[in-house]
Protein backbone atom coordinates (compact mmCIF):
# COMPACT_ATOMS: atom_id res chain seq x y z
CA UNK A 1 0.00 0.00 0.00
CA UNK A 2 1.25 3.77 -0.74
CA UNK A 3 -0.13 6.71 0.54
CA UNK A 4 0.70 10.77 -0.57
CA UNK A 5 1.18 12.57 2.70
CA UNK A 6 2.00 15.72 3.33
CA UNK A 7 4.87 15.44 6.44
CA UNK A 8 4.57 18.16 9.21
CA UNK A 9 6.87 16.88 11.94
CA UNK A 10 10.37 15.22 11.40
CA UNK A 11 11.06 15.87 15.39
CA UNK A 12 14.54 14.26 16.83
CA UNK A 13 13.90 11.30 19.00
CA UNK A 14 16.53 8.86 20.48
CA UNK A 15 18.71 10.28 17.94
CA UNK A 16 16.59 8.78 14.67
CA UNK A 17 13.34 10.92 13.63
CA UNK A 18 9.92 10.63 14.78
CA UNK A 19 8.08 11.56 11.34
CA UNK A 20 4.28 12.52 11.36
CA UNK A 21 2.41 13.60 8.75
CA UNK A 22 -1.45 13.66 7.09
CA UNK A 23 -2.89 11.90 4.66
CA UNK A 24 -3.95 13.91 1.32
CA UNK A 25 -6.79 11.59 0.33
CA UNK A 26 -8.54 11.37 4.26
CA UNK A 27 -6.79 14.43 6.03
CA UNK A 28 -6.19 11.93 8.96
CA UNK A 29 -2.78 11.74 10.66
CA UNK A 30 -0.04 9.12 10.35
CA UNK A 31 2.95 8.46 11.98
CA UNK A 32 6.04 6.70 10.14
CA UNK A 33 7.60 3.92 12.06
CA UNK A 34 9.99 1.00 11.66
CA UNK A 35 9.18 -2.37 12.76
CA UNK A 36 5.71 -3.95 14.97
CA UNK A 37 7.69 -1.33 18.04
CA UNK A 38 7.09 1.59 16.76
CA UNK A 39 10.90 2.52 16.42
CA UNK A 40 11.93 5.85 14.96
CA UNK A 41 13.01 6.33 11.26
CA UNK A 42 17.10 6.86 10.84
CA UNK A 43 18.09 9.45 8.13
CA UNK A 44 18.50 7.40 5.66
CA UNK A 45 15.00 5.89 5.76
CA UNK A 46 13.50 9.04 4.98
CA UNK A 47 15.47 9.85 1.66
CA UNK A 48 13.57 10.94 -1.48
CA UNK A 49 14.49 8.15 -4.53
CA UNK A 50 13.95 11.49 -7.11
CA UNK A 51 15.37 14.66 -5.03
CA UNK A 52 18.70 14.87 -2.80
CA UNK A 53 18.05 15.19 0.87
CA UNK A 54 15.59 13.85 3.29
CA UNK A 55 12.54 14.54 4.35
CA UNK A 56 11.46 17.89 5.58
CA UNK A 57 8.21 19.44 6.90
CA UNK A 58 6.02 20.32 4.29
CA UNK A 59 6.88 17.65 1.70
CA UNK A 60 4.46 15.80 -0.39
CA UNK A 61 5.83 12.19 -0.52
CA UNK A 62 4.81 9.11 -1.88
CA UNK A 63 5.35 6.66 0.67
CA UNK A 64 5.09 2.46 1.03
CA UNK A 65 3.32 1.49 4.08
CA UNK A 66 3.02 -2.25 5.13
CA UNK A 67 0.43 -2.02 7.64
CA UNK A 68 -1.17 0.03 10.32
CA UNK A 69 -0.03 -0.80 13.64
CA UNK A 70 -1.87 1.10 16.15
CA UNK A 71 -0.73 0.96 19.73
CA UNK A 72 -2.54 2.44 22.78
CA UNK A 73 -2.87 6.42 22.41
CA UNK A 74 -0.53 5.72 18.44
CA UNK A 75 -3.11 5.19 16.84
CA UNK A 76 -1.81 7.06 14.18
CA UNK A 77 1.26 4.61 13.44
CA UNK A 78 2.15 3.06 9.92
CA UNK A 79 5.30 0.47 9.67
CA UNK A 80 7.04 1.74 6.33
CA UNK A 81 8.23 -0.48 3.51
CA UNK A 82 11.77 -0.68 2.73
CA UNK A 83 10.88 0.94 -0.39
CA UNK A 84 12.40 4.55 -1.90
CA UNK A 85 10.41 7.53 -0.69
CA UNK A 86 9.03 9.57 -4.19
CA UNK A 87 8.55 13.47 -3.51
CA UNK A 88 5.16 14.42 -4.99
CA UNK A 89 5.90 18.22 -4.59
CA UNK A 90 5.64 20.40 -1.69
CA UNK A 91 2.62 22.38 0.21
CA UNK A 92 2.22 25.23 1.68
CA UNK A 93 0.61 25.70 5.12
CA UNK A 94 -2.47 27.28 3.51
CA UNK A 95 -2.79 24.33 0.97
CA UNK A 96 -2.53 21.75 4.67
CA UNK A 97 -5.47 23.51 6.27
CA UNK A 98 -7.74 23.21 3.33
CA UNK A 99 -7.65 18.94 4.51
CA UNK A 100 -6.66 19.50 7.56
CA UNK A 101 -7.67 22.84 9.34
CA UNK A 102 -6.05 23.88 12.98
CA UNK A 103 -8.21 21.38 15.38
CA UNK A 104 -10.25 22.84 18.66
CA UNK A 105 -9.87 20.65 21.84
CA UNK A 106 -10.91 22.35 24.85
CA UNK A 107 -7.77 21.47 26.55
CA UNK A 108 -4.29 19.60 24.87
CA UNK A 109 -4.60 16.31 25.45
CA UNK A 110 -7.09 16.38 28.02
CA UNK A 111 -5.34 18.50 30.33
CA UNK A 112 -3.88 21.84 30.94
CA UNK A 113 -0.79 20.90 31.95
CA UNK A 114 2.20 19.31 30.37
CA UNK A 115 2.01 16.20 31.33
CA UNK A 116 -1.13 13.38 31.40
CA UNK A 117 -0.52 11.11 34.14
CA UNK A 118 -1.65 6.85 33.99
CA UNK A 119 -4.76 7.88 35.45
CA UNK A 120 -5.79 10.68 33.50
CA UNK A 121 -5.01 8.73 30.95
CA UNK A 122 -7.36 5.71 32.01
CA UNK A 123 -9.99 8.35 32.59
CA UNK A 124 -9.43 10.40 29.33
CA UNK A 125 -9.15 7.58 26.94
CA UNK A 126 -6.98 8.95 24.51
CA UNK A 127 -6.88 7.37 21.27
CA UNK A 128 -4.81 10.19 19.76
CA UNK A 129 -1.36 10.99 19.67
CA UNK A 130 -0.87 14.14 17.57
CA UNK A 131 -2.43 17.53 16.96
CA UNK A 132 -2.32 20.76 14.88
CA UNK A 133 -3.37 23.86 16.92
CA UNK A 134 -2.99 27.49 16.42
CA UNK A 135 -1.45 28.83 19.78
CA UNK A 136 -0.61 32.63 20.90
CA UNK A 137 1.58 34.50 23.09
CA UNK A 138 4.65 31.04 22.14
CA UNK A 139 7.81 32.05 24.11
CA UNK A 140 10.64 29.56 23.09
CA UNK A 141 13.58 29.58 25.85
CA UNK A 142 16.30 27.59 26.30
CA UNK A 143 17.34 25.47 29.70
CA UNK A 144 19.59 22.76 30.89
CA UNK A 145 18.25 19.54 30.99
CA UNK A 146 19.18 17.06 33.91
CA UNK A 147 22.69 16.20 31.52
CA UNK A 148 23.57 19.84 31.51
CA UNK A 149 22.63 20.45 27.91
CA UNK A 150 20.59 23.45 26.66
CA UNK A 151 17.27 22.26 25.50
CA UNK A 152 14.07 24.20 24.07
CA UNK A 153 11.07 24.73 26.27
CA UNK A 154 8.26 26.67 25.63
CA UNK A 155 5.33 28.30 26.81
CA UNK A 156 1.78 29.51 25.18
CA UNK A 157 -1.73 30.43 25.32
CA UNK A 158 -4.41 27.88 24.01
CA UNK A 159 -7.99 28.36 24.51
CA UNK A 160 -7.54 31.09 27.30
CA UNK A 161 -5.17 28.38 28.86
CA UNK A 162 -1.53 29.05 29.51
CA UNK A 163 0.83 26.31 29.34
CA UNK A 164 4.44 26.32 30.43
CA UNK A 165 7.43 23.96 30.36
CA UNK A 166 6.34 22.41 27.29
CA UNK A 167 9.17 20.11 25.88
CA UNK A 168 10.21 21.27 21.97
CA UNK A 169 11.77 18.16 20.17
CA UNK A 170 11.33 20.41 16.55
CA UNK A 171 15.33 20.30 15.28
CA UNK A 172 15.39 23.91 14.82
CA UNK A 173 14.25 24.94 17.89
CA UNK A 174 15.42 22.26 20.23
CA UNK A 175 19.53 23.12 21.07
CA UNK A 176 19.67 26.56 21.38
CA UNK A 177 20.56 28.42 18.38
CA UNK A 178 23.18 31.20 17.59
CA UNK A 179 21.27 34.30 18.22
CA UNK A 180 21.93 38.14 18.86
CA UNK A 181 22.44 38.51 22.59
CA UNK A 182 19.47 40.66 22.65
CA UNK A 183 17.43 37.60 22.21
CA UNK A 184 20.23 34.87 23.66
CA UNK A 185 17.23 33.14 25.85
CA UNK A 186 14.31 32.88 24.28
CA UNK A 187 12.11 33.60 21.54
CA UNK A 188 8.85 35.37 21.22
CA UNK A 189 5.79 34.92 18.47
CA UNK A 190 2.52 36.47 18.50
CA UNK A 191 0.71 33.74 17.06
CA UNK A 192 2.10 30.31 15.97
CA UNK A 193 1.16 26.77 14.53
CA UNK A 194 2.28 23.53 16.55
CA UNK A 195 1.75 20.00 16.10
CA UNK A 196 2.19 18.50 19.19
CA UNK A 197 2.56 14.78 20.35
CA UNK A 198 2.62 12.23 23.33
CA UNK A 199 4.07 9.52 23.48
CA UNK A 200 3.09 6.01 23.93
CA UNK A 201 4.54 5.29 27.25
CA UNK A 202 4.85 7.44 30.53
CA UNK A 203 8.25 8.57 31.87
CA UNK A 204 8.77 6.05 34.43
CA UNK A 205 10.27 8.14 37.03
CA UNK A 206 6.53 9.38 37.89
CA UNK A 207 4.51 7.54 35.20
CA UNK A 208 3.72 10.88 33.63
CA UNK A 209 2.94 11.07 29.18
CA UNK A 210 4.38 14.61 28.60
CA UNK A 211 3.74 17.00 25.98
CA UNK A 212 5.96 17.60 23.18
CA UNK A 213 5.93 20.31 20.38
CA UNK A 214 7.11 18.49 17.58
CA UNK A 215 7.02 21.16 14.98
CA UNK A 216 6.54 25.07 15.37
CA UNK A 217 5.28 27.00 12.14
CA UNK A 218 5.24 30.88 13.16
CA UNK A 219 1.87 32.56 12.22
CA UNK A 220 1.32 35.47 10.27
CA UNK A 221 0.44 38.52 11.89
CA UNK A 222 -3.84 39.14 11.35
Amino acid sequence: MKLDAVIMAKSTMFGNFCVAGIDIESGEWVRFVAFETGEPLADFQLMFVNDSGSCEPLDVGRIGIARRIPRHNHTEDCMIKYTPWLKMGRMELAEVFKIHPPEEHEYIFGTPRNYVDEFEMRELRLRYSLILIEVESLRIYFAPNSRGLMRGKADFMYNGVEYRNIRVTDPKYETEPDLTIATKFSLTMPRAYLVMSMPVRPFEANGRYYKLIAKIFPGRKR
